[in-house]
């Protein structure tokens, strides 16, 4: 199975088959609602993978300073107002600075690569404080295990719907359609199923600890940093 991924639609794409002007569009979608409470007790956070800043206005809204990295120049262009974007790729960010909240959300915890998810989790080791948190999401497995090709529903005025799916064990490659009235894009792309236990092993083998889950599903943790060696 490839896991290359790709997009098309009008505007530009990124190198994971994003659309800058998709996601321009897009809303927040109250992603980081299971966290808040605890993210306030932050007073500054980092957000890897932001693109166009979506959730990292909402973390203004709540009070903290806050950064966004992303590898796409054209995503950073459209970040909130205040937000210090940072042009690099995940992997290799290595800034010497350090921030009481790093967050990886959309799902990039579900990256199909070992070596791509260990060189994530990695990234936001070296850029957490000592006595900060580090924020994680991933894919809910059971959507992952049952998720069909068809309508996925409508958001903020935009029809979703999968296709092209298929599987390989915990692996799902599949097509979201994104449609407007007067316009579409496709993201393709493959990612892992990984339940709780597989998260917290990923984190401690990076140097993380003590893991909480939020949420009724449980798609969000938070671990802190331990100076122990990094696997």
């Amino acid at each position: 199975m490839a896991h290359i991924p790709f997009g098309d639609g009008p505007g530009i794409q990124t190198p994971d088959g994003c659309s800058v002007e998709l996601y321009r569009r897009l809303p927040y979608m109250a992603e980081l609602n299971d966290i808040e409470q605890s993210l306030v007790k932050h007073k500054a956070a980092l957000e890897l993978g932001c693109g166009t800043g979506r959730l990292c206005g909402r973390l203004q809204e709540l009070g903290l300073e806050v950064a966004g990295v992303d590898e796409s120049q054209a995503m950073l262009a459209h970040l909130p107002t205040g937000v210090e974007g940072i042009h690099a790729s995940i992997e290799t960010l290595n800034l010497n600075r350090s921030w009481p909240a790093v967050l990886l959300p959309s799902h990039l915890i579900n990256h199909p690569e070992e070596a791509v998810r260990k060189g994530f989790v990695r990234a936001a080791h070296r850029h957490t404080s000592a006595s900060g948190s580090f924020y994680v999401k991933r894919h809910s497995r059971e959507w992952i295990s049952t998720v069909c090709q068809g309508p996925l529903g409508t958001s903020h005025g935009i029809a979703l719907h999968a296709e092209g799916i298929s599987r390989s064990g915990n692996l799902l490659s599949m097509t979201i359609r994104y449609e407007t009235p007067d316009t579409a894009w496709t993201q393709s792309f493959t990612t892992l199923a990984l339940d709780k236990q597989e998260i917290e092993q990923l984190l401690s083998s990076c140097g993380f600890i003590g893991f909480e889950w939020f949420g009724s599903e449980e798609l969000w943790v938070a671990a802190s940093r331990s100076d122990a060696l990094i696997g």
